[in-house]
């Protein structure tokens, strides 16, 4: 992996993150894959699309400054989309374990981070049934 950086406040590990670039078409992960990490990214463009058949549906594009990733990482489910980069991309990536550590450290955000993604999984359940 790349860069490896922990940043630190009042002691407390706060977020430990790794730095990655993708080259274009070079997969993120895939639909079903394990929640392992959740990504910020850092420049470039990310498509994240699911297989439908001998089709790829995208679902979305996701650039400079936004998040992907990050339903799955909390609720722990396998991930609903697949991502890949449509462009040479850098991505910051934050592991699992580290963010629901945090969550722990503060359970009113672990709580409030919760209750956010199962709410969107909800949204993601009825939209894609329509």
């Amino acid at each position: 992996m790349g860069d490896q950086e922990t940043i630190k406040e009042k002691g407390v590990i706060i977020i430990e993150k790794f730095e990655k670039t993708f080259l274009k078409g070079e997969l993120l992960f895939k639909q079903g894959d394990p929640p392992d990490e959740v990504y910020l990214v850092k420049s470039g463009k990310i498509e994240v699309f699911v297989n439908e058949g001998e089709n790829k549906k995208r679902l979305n594009i996701v650039t400079e400054g936004e998040f992907l990733g990050e339903m799955a990482i909390i609720d722990g489910r396998p991930r609903s989309a697949s991502a890949a980069a449509l462009e040479d991309s850098t991505v910051i990536i934050i592991d699992r374990k580290t963010l629901l550590k945090q969550m722990e450290v503060d359970p009113l955000l672990g709580a409030l981070i919760t209750t956010l993604v199962r709410r969107l999984r909800e949204m993601d359940r009825k939209l894609s049934r329509t």
